[in-house]
């Protein structure tokens, strides 16, 4: 078992993005066209969660259109949080969710790199400044985050086709601190005379996000303050996500450009919903690798905080592994029936 699981997580490592097209796909391009194949491809519900907004598809058709006029790159950018959820034993570097949605990513954009000459650059964009007030994180918590994210992207990279780069842009390539907390400050008085109008799930939706990810025990000890003064960071919270949603016009102006394809775990009008592995929709920065044993297969599943809590209370085994010699990956967690009881 030890090797099969050895096996299966090697080659996720090494043949995620290499791609050899089928008799279906070479068909499908010589009937669509490189266009339509790229579409087909970014848009295929072996990938997608859910149906595409009619935006999202008008803005993912023309960033094609783009990148083929121009011979360029398909540009395929993913935003996500810059932090490990610090509820697990993994905080604060990466682990196997991150390793498991790069292979889901690369598998994703593999059929267009196969079939488009120039390629694809993939870019993991990374939030790090807001957790330092969102989070109560500290700024070295988060750089340790950024720099294990960038070695296991290196491990990646080692086995990548010489037309699929994969790369990370942090916040703090685009602004200086001093800007980035102006201008988030000044978001957040537009945020306060807008929260007033916020539907109450939308506020609970904030707050329960806010209790999730922030540490009471952090860059600063907020385990003594009052309920009300908890509930006063909870509110901060919900304002400064708002406002970096919002009042980061760089940023803004990045995730906006017409020629970017926008993924996310979660579709909306402008990004295509295509989860974080093929079997999990959960964020896997604040989520946790494990496998599932199906027959003589594993499936990779990134776990929540409270699935993971009710996992690891039932049997499950550890695995040694050796693929990567990176922290938080000498061993995985092993389950039967995962969902039986996480769910």
């Amino acid at each position: 078992m030890q090797q099969d699981i050895q096996n299966f997580l090697t080659q996720l490592l090494t043949k995620s993005g290499n791609h050899t097209l089928t008799e279906h796909e070479q068909s499908l391009l010589q009937d669509t066209g490189i266009e339509g194949f790229i579409y087909a491809k970014l848009t295929s519900k072996k990938f997608r969660k859910s149906k595409m907004d009619d935006a999202c598809v008008v803005r993912t058709k023309k960033a094609i259109s783009i990148a083929i006029q121009k011979n360029k790159p398909i540009n395929v950018f993913y935003p996500q949080g810059g932090y490990k959820l610090w509820r697990f034993p993994s905080s604060p570097t990466v682990d196997w969710a991150e390793f498991f949605n790069i292979s889901y990513v690369l598998k994703y954009v593999a059929p267009v790199a196969a079939a488009y000459k120039p390629g694809v650059n993939l870019t993991y964009y990374m939030h790090t400044f807001l957790m330092e007030l969102h989070d109560n994180l500290t700024t070295e918590e988060i750089k340790k985050y950024v720099d294990s994210f960038e070695a296991l992207l290196t491990e990646f990279r080692k086995y990548l086709p010489a037309n699929i780069t994969i790369s990370i842009l942090r916040d703090a390539d685009i602004y200086s601190k001093d800007k980035y907390f102006k201008a988030l400050e000044e978001g957040k008085s537009q945020a306060e005379k807008e929260y007033v109008t916020w539907s109450q799930a939308q506020k609970n939706d904030f707050a329960r996000m806010a209790r999730l990810n922030i540490k009471w025990n952090g860059k600063e000890d907020w385990t003594k303050l009052s309920e009300k003064e908890k509930g006063e960071k909870i509110y901060l919270a919900a304002l400064y996500e708002s406002a970096a949603s919002s009042n980061l016009p760089k940023v803004a102006e990045l995730v906006k450009s017409p020629d970017k394809i926008l993924v996310f775990t979660k579709g909306s009008a402008m990004f295509i919903g295509i989860g974080s592995t093929k079997t999990s929709i959960a964020k896997y920065w604040v989520g946790f690798g494990v496998l599932e044993q199906k027959s003589s297969s594993y499936l990779p599943f990134v776990l929540t905080p409270s699935q993971y809590e009710k996992a690891i209370k039932v049997q499950y085994k550890r695995i040694p592994i050796e693929v990567i010699s990176l922290s938080n990956f000498s061993e995985i967690l092993l389950f039967e029936n995962l969902w039986s009881y996480v769910l």
